[in-house]
């Protein structure tokens, strides 16, 4: 089993209503929930982890998740409210408003940690790593894994929502990073990280970093060398979630390929990563072409 774990959010997309008024529909959302939805799609064997909500947008998200397959098992649902984030267009990208203060996926503690048993792999990022206690609880979570456990970190840093936590949350990166086997970055990630070459980040425990450029493809890092994959021209309908779906179609193509450990993806020829990464691309470049984070299936990229 894939574990997603991060935040669960309800995105509220823009929508013309029954009286032709503008306003909005909620939708599942949040880095960790988009994952692991795309994996579930994806023909993989996925649960998600995090600070849930027992609120009626909780329940709805809930419900989705396990309409989608997603084991669920490993969360306490709690009083505090869900997160909200109003998705507004913003040329080729999205703009976010969030409402997160004392939520309940901010409220997650060490104490709630999950069983990692039946566990193979864990992906960390989003907003969840920004605000203590759940911050924490996730890399604790992270250094629980150990060694044997496949890990994948995405930042997915939004600046907005940072203020007083920058300095805190930047070393957090770090060493989760130090802690990871796959890293994803993207050109907003970098920016705000001012990282060392990507290559340079292959000096520790990770085996593999990809660079997303959106619509420009991604690139692949690994001891092998350098690997550029461009994307397809498509009509973009809605970018949200594309990030989580590149990852979830990455590591879906990892699994099929046999490459299920930490050992495993040290051993990795170029090929291989080249395919995981195609498909990841594949699979995220199908998402933008309909609205909200909507991942397709394996039956779709067929």
């Amino acid at each position: 089993m894939i574990l997603t774990c991060g935040e669960a959010v309800i995105d509220m997309l823009s929508a013309e209503l029954a009286d032709g008024a503008s306003g909005f529909r909620p939708v599942t959302g949040g880095a960790a929930v988009n994952c692991a939805i795309a994996l579930s799609r994806l023909g993989q064997s996925v649960g998600f982890f995090g600070g849930m909500s027992n609120d009626t947008f909780g329940q709805f998200l809930m419900q989705e998740m396990q309409r989608e397959g997603v084991d669920l098992s490993r969360i306490s649902p709690v009083a505090q409210p869900s997160t909200l984030a109003f998705v507004h267009p913003a040329g080729e990208s999205q703009g976010f408003s969030f409402f997160d203060t004392d939520s309940a996926g901010r409220s997650l503690a060490v104490t709630m940690l999950p069983d990692l048993t039946g566990v193979q792999a864990l992906v960390f990022g989003g907003i969840s790593l920004i605000h203590r206690p759940a911050a924490g609880a996730f890399e604790a979570l992270m250094q629980m894994a150990g060694h044997d456990r496949l890990i994948l970190i995405d930042p997915n840093i939004r600046p907005a929502l940072i203020g007083e936590e920058e300095a805190g949350y930047r070393e957090r990166l770090q060493r989760m990073m130090a802690m990871a086997d796959i890293i994803k970055l993207s050109d907003e990630d970098i920016d705000w990280l001012h990282p060392d070459p990507p290559e340079h980040l292959l000096t520790g425990r990770a085996a593999l970093v990809i660079h997303s450029h959106g619509a420009q493809g991604a690139t692949l890092y690994s001891r092998h060398g350098a690997q550029h994959i461009p994307t397809s021209p498509v009509e973009v309908v809605d970018s949200v979630g594309a990030g989580d779906t590149l990852v979830a179609g990455l590591l879906a193509s990892l699994f099929e390929q046999g490459i299920t450990t930490p050992a495993q993806l040290a051993r990795t020829d170029m090929g291989t990563l080249n395919r995981a990464l195609a498909y990841g691309i594949r699979a995220a470049t199908y998402s933008v072409t309909r609205a909200g984070a909507t991942p397709p299936t394996k039956k779709d990229l067929a």
